[in-house]
């Protein structure tokens, strides 16, 4: 069932790591409840390409994270990612996360392409997919998902919910390219969704990606971060202030009608901090967004 009312952060923010934090302390109390009891952290960064440094998660995003929940958590944080294009073990060398793993005794990267794998049918138009997922990322006791918020070339936006679900698929199969089956795409997300999916979302918009996104796009200063328990709430709240229509982005419907949690603006979700119109930002869209929208 659909809770009653979501929280979501939204602050202002022109630097990576203030407004990542700024977000946070909104939240403090009721990330402290959901992680009281968890032994271990696994946060989901987002390297679509190593080779374009828009295309990923900040670092100094992921930094702010840890600074904040090292106030009140003790066990070990995993920083986990799996490019879709390049080499992951450099990326995090070359912008800055071994850095950042040195720095905490109790910080890890992980490449999950060195992870196991479970074996996930999901049933789809035109025939059933057998997907190889992160063991990792299925099985996390708490799982972030830390992106910044990106045009997409076939479900309009990449946000938390597909930095999880898209990237749990694991790369030594080339599995990846096989969900991506025009309108279809939205169904295999949201049934994805039902094995892995964000417990804490946080989206650094203080530069985003337009255009040609997910990886030749441009930047935007877009000058927000927000977060929530309420990956959905995140991701859809995030869709207006990009200036689409959440009726454009198939899978965010798709898992608001399983009851996976609520969808901006159409149910009552308490945005704390911020006035979401004051901050709307109209992001240039893919070339092909008029073809994308077509979704149902």
């Amino acid at each position: 069932m659909l809770r009653m009312k979501s929280k979501v952060s939204l602050v202002k923010s022109d630097d990576h790591f203030y407004g990542v934090t700024n977000s946070l302390e909104i939240l403090a109390s009721d990330i402290k409840d959901a992680i009281q009891n968890v032994s271990q952290i696994v946060v989901k960064i987002n390297f679509v390409s190593t080779n374009y440094e828009l295309a990923t998660t900040p670092v100094e995003a992921v930094h702010a994270f840890v600074d904040f929940v090292r106030s009140f958590y003790g066990g070990n944080i995993i920083i986990a990612e799996e490019a879709s294009g390049g080499d992951t073990k450099k990326a995090f060398l070359d912008y800055g996360f071994v850095d950042l793993s040195h720095e905490y005794p109790d910080v890890f990267l992980f490449d999950l392409a060195d992870d196991e794998t479970i074996l996930k049918n999901i049933k789809c138009p035109g025939g059933e997919l057998a997907l190889h997922l992160s063991k990792t990322l299925v099985e996390a006791p708490f799982l972030v998902s830390i992106t910044r918020p990106k045009t997409h070339d076939t479900v309009v936006v990449t946000l938390g919910i597909k930095n999880v679900v898209v990237g749990a698929i694991s790369q030594r199969f080339r599995e990846r390219v096989m969900i991506h089956r025009g309108k279809a795409i939205h169904d295999i997300m949201s049934k994805i969704a039902n094995t892995v999916y964000p417990n804490l979302t946080i989206l650094d918009g203080t530069v985003g990606m337009e255009g040609d996104g997910p990886v030749f796009g441009t930047e935007i200063h877009s000058g927000w971060t927000l977060g929530s328990l309420d990956a959905l709430a995140a991701d859809s709240l995030a869709t207006y202030l990009m200036g689409f229509d959440i009726e454009d982005v198939g899978y965010l419907n798709m898992l608001r009608e399983k009851g996976t949690g609520l969808l901006f603006p159409e149910d009552k979700i308490k945005v704390l901090g911020e006035n979401p119109q004051r901050l709307l930002r109209k992001f240039n869209p893919h070339a092909t967004f008029e073809t994308q929208r077509k979704w149902k």
